[in-house]
């Protein structure tokens, strides 16, 4: 929502013309003109796996941080709330973050890093917590590129798939052409075929 309430506009009015993909009520793609794209990585991933689980699922360094999304009733509470609440405190419950209780470890950790980052303010927390999920998205990202690459032999990012069907799609097809032979139609590479397993349809 982010990207099309102020990234489409702004690129309409630069000249871009962004072209937007969705599928329901979901955005699924923003194409620039200039071939730039904006594509949902959720659609390479199981159904559950959320940013948090992504990164551990690589075992990333950063972890995604905590933020008490029910103190954010106006945009005046960014500038005058100098501080994050202590724990047990309800606003650090709400749906935004899933519903799940947090532990005293998570406060502290979102504490520690407001302290690091030299927040001022919500504010400030509010870009520090914002600029760790885009390192997270990218650096699990890339893992996960360099991990695909490995198993399959194919970058998702060269080969512009980006569901999982389409990808396992593309492996079949990779498989089946090295593999062609008389009389050979199966594949017979466990990788390929887990992949394509997974990603059947209907």
């Amino acid at each position: 929502m982010l990207l099309l309430g102020h990234l489409v506009p702004l690129a309409f009015e630069a000249g871009h013309r962004p072209k937007i993909l969705r599928r329901g009520g979901k955005v699924t793609s923003i194409t620039l003109r200039s071939g730039i794209a904006f594509r949902d990585i959720t659609k390479m991933l199981a159904p559950s796996t959320n940013l948090r689980k992504f990164g551990r699922l690589f075992g990333l360094e950063q972890e995604k941080a905590h933020f008490p999304f029910k103190m954010l009733d106006s945009v005046r509470v960014l500038r005058d709330v100098t501080s994050l609440p202590p724990f047990g405190d309800p606003s650090w419950q709400s749906e935004l973050s899933g519903g799940a209780a947090l532990t005293l470890q998570d406060v502290a950790a979102a504490h520690e890093l407001f302290d690091r980052a030299g927040c001022l303010n919500l504010g400030d927390y509010l870009a520090s917590y914002l600029w760790l999920d885009v390192e997270i998205l990218y650096k699990a990202t890339q893992a996960w590129r360099k991990t695909l690459a490995q198993l399959i032999g194919l970058d998702f990012v060269q080969v512009k798939k980006f569901t999982i069907s389409s990808l396992s799609y593309t492996a079949g097809l990779k498989t089946w052409e090295s593999r062609l032979r008389i009389g050979t139609f199966a594949v017979n590479n466990s990788q390929h075929y887990r992949l394509l397993r997974r990603g059947m349809r209907g």
